[in-house]
Parts: structure tokens; sequence; C-alpha cells
């Protein structure tokens, strides 16, 4: 398989990230009548999800749901507390991003 990664392009990673879906799929030996069942989705939609079509961040969750796999989100995107730069001044965490200025940057 290849990796998903920053080199690849939208409809690249989707591709590899379905195909390694069905792959999880069927090492638990889940048909996808079973896997949509399982999630109450369509059989076509969790089809459209594996071929590597555009599909709702719902969707993903709910299969990830089914085969449980939604702890891995966290690796993505971990709960850590921010760096002491994304602290305002009154040592909260920031709320928003601030755009650097030319002044700023250099």
């Amino acid at each position: 398989m290849t990796a998903i990664g920053d080199f690849l392009t939208d409809s690249e990673n989707m591709s590899e990230f379905g195909a390694r879906l069905r792959s999880r799929r069927l090492e638990r030996n889940l048909t996808t009548e079973a896997l949509a069942e399982a999630t109450g989705l369509n059989r076509k939609t969790i089809m459209e999800l594996e071929a590597g079509r555009d599909v709702r961040l719902s969707t993903v969750i709910k299969v990830f749901r089914a085969m449980h796999l939604l702890g891995i989100l966290n690796t993505a995107l971990p709960d850590t507390l921010p760096g002491s730069e994304a602290l305002s001044a009154r040592g909260q965490p920031r709320v928003r991003a601030y755009r650097l200025t030319a002044k700023k940057a250099n």
C-alpha cells in the first residue's frame, strides 16, 4: 500500500484511505452489507467510501465507530495542552489565530 501523505493529491489520498478501510473491513470478515447495517448507512455509501469517493465526515465517524477504530483519531488529533506560544497574555489558550504582518514575520 502507498503511504498517505502531503505528496499525494487529495484524490490519491482518498483512494488509499478507501483501500485501507476495505482491507480493515475484510480483516474483520465483515461484508459491506453487515457494515452498512452496523452503521445505519446504505451499502452504496460504504462502497463509495472504500472507492475513495468524497463522503461526509459523519459517515467516516460512523464507520470507524462500528469497526472500533474511532480511537485512532486521537493519533491524528491528540488532545494536548497548547504550547506557551499559543497562550494569551492572561495564560488562557488562544481562541483565534493571528495574522503575521511583514514586520513580525522578519
